[in-house]
């Protein structure tokens, strides 16, 4: 009996191995709009976060330039992932005129670049209206 599971097991992670190689083969993960990307979890690790329907959140941005990150992108994140001002960065990097690549997840030293706006005025309109620095409560 103790065989059959194990074989089971076995070819669970055979096939879990076959997706991630082909996932791999596929490229990374590349938008147009790393903030639609972001909140809807088009990518790999998007559905690790956040947004549930319209549950509303504060949105975070930092544009990345070159002269002071090591590439030109784009670093999302959001309220319940920083805590008391201190979280991770999901980043994209980016790769042509209109496109981004996701680059991973890190943290940013300088949060000097931090930008806010709700997530329901996003989920609402497609669009942010970006303010600078931490978010005052409303």
């Amino acid at each position: 009996m103790q065989g059959k599971g194990v074989l089971r097991r076995v070819a669970a992670l055979l096939a879990a191995l076959a997706i991630a190689t082909v996932a791999a083969a596929a490229g990374p993960f590349q938008t147009s709009d790393p903030l639609r990307a972001f909140v809807h979890a088009e990518y790999p690790l998007g559905s690790d976060y956040f947004i549930n329907g319209a549950d509303d959140t504060e949105l975070f941005r930092c544009l990345l330039p070159t002269r002071e990150h090591p590439f030109e992108g784009i670093a999302l994140s959001e309220r319940t992932i920083w805590g008391n001002r201190g979280g991770d960065w999901e980043l994209f990097r980016r790769v042509a005129d209109a496109d981004f690549a996701y680059a991973g997840t890190a943290r940013i030293a300088d949060t000097s670049c931090l930008e806010s706006c709700r997530s329901k005025e996003y989920l609402a309109t497609g669009r942010c209206t970006w303010k600078r620095g931490w978010p005052t409560p409303s």
